[in-house]
């Protein structure tokens, strides 16, 4: 199957997930595009990552905000696609290939409107359920069997938790250190840098930023790690509070949670095995399956 696949290329990209799941597939054969910013990233300001994946056509990191023509790539290809697969994370192509289904990756959509995508797609994939509209397919956040999980190394920290910096993560965190707790707050540590730094602690910490499933969900429970995470409404679909992960809606809650996983080791051992147990079938490997076995 010949498939073109788009993103922006920013060192860390929830399409990086997918393109590496499409890699690893022998019946697939892949050409890449979009803007490729090489170390750099918007986070906290701008930092500087290491980036992983190059696009065989590399854009301007200018183009983020443009939508080149999809006809643009398409006389680019060395052969026909059979599958254009757009992680769109706030680029994509503009238009309609020749040749090849067109289907489009919503990743963001609790902070991105994707209505002119959904008319140019043939299949339009939405990330997240509780922001989906009519006629969208959902396909859930996942973990990468490689990047996201269980190794042996000493722990280190109490809890950690690898993001941006919402005001009510600051909050959480800044609570259990007052209890005394270690916590691992930090952004930029990615892939195996950051499965090293999850590994060294006793529990994952998780808050997304508004009703979103979001992927650390899935991670934290690969990695093994008994999770303290936020309820939203896509969850019950996958998870069961108080055994797979412990769930709070406030921060009172969250404290209560961490501080009781932590005080109880062979509960946290418990619910960190059924949690792993819960998320074993949501590789993006499975996800990328259902992309293209949507698009054939």
């Amino acid at each position: 199957m010949r498939v073109v696949f788009s993103s922006i290329f920013y060192p860390v990209f929830m399409g990086g997930y997918i393109l590496a799941a499409l890699k690893r597939r022998k019946d697939v054969e892949l050409f890449t595009t979009g803007p490729f910013t090489g170390d750099w990233i918007p986070w906290n300001g701008g930092m500087t990552v290491k980036a992983k994946f190059k696009p065989d056509l590399p854009m301007p990191s200018q183009w983020i905000g443009m939508r080149p023509p999809i006809a643009y790539v398409e006389s680019k290809l060395p052969w026909k696609a059979d599958v254009w697969i757009q992680v769109d994370a706030g680029f994509y192509l503009e238009g309609y290939p020749l040749y090849g289904v067109n289907c489009f990756v919503a990743t963001d959509p609790h902070v991105l409107s994707y209505d002119r995508q959904r008319l140019l797609a043939d299949k339009f994939f939405c990330m997240q359920q509780v922001y989906a509209k009519p006629g969208d397919l959902y396909l859930p956040y996942a973990y990468d069997p490689e990047w996201h999980r269980p190794e042996k190394q000493p722990k280190e920290f109490d809890a950690c938790l690898i993001g941006l910096h919402y005001q009510q993560r600051d909050a959480l965190v800044n609570a259990l250190k007052a209890k005394g707790r270690s916590v691992y707050y930090n952004i930029g540590p990615a892939y195996e840098q950051a499965r090293a730094f999850y590994n060294q602690s006793k529990i994952g910490l998780n808050w997304s930023s508004l009703q979103d499933l979001n992927a650390r969900a899935f991670e934290l429970l690969a990695f093994g790690l008994p999770a303290v995470m936020n309820r939203v409404p896509d969850m019950t679909g996958f998870f069961r509070d108080g055994v797979d992960y412990m769930g709070f809606d406030s921060l009172e809650e969250a404290v209560q949670a961490a501080e009781y996983l932590l005080d109880n080791p062979k509960l946290a051992d418990q619910i960190a095995k059924s949690g792993r147990k819960a998320v074993a079938p949501h590789t993006w490997d499975a996800r990328v399956e259902e992309i293209l076995s949507k698009c054939q």
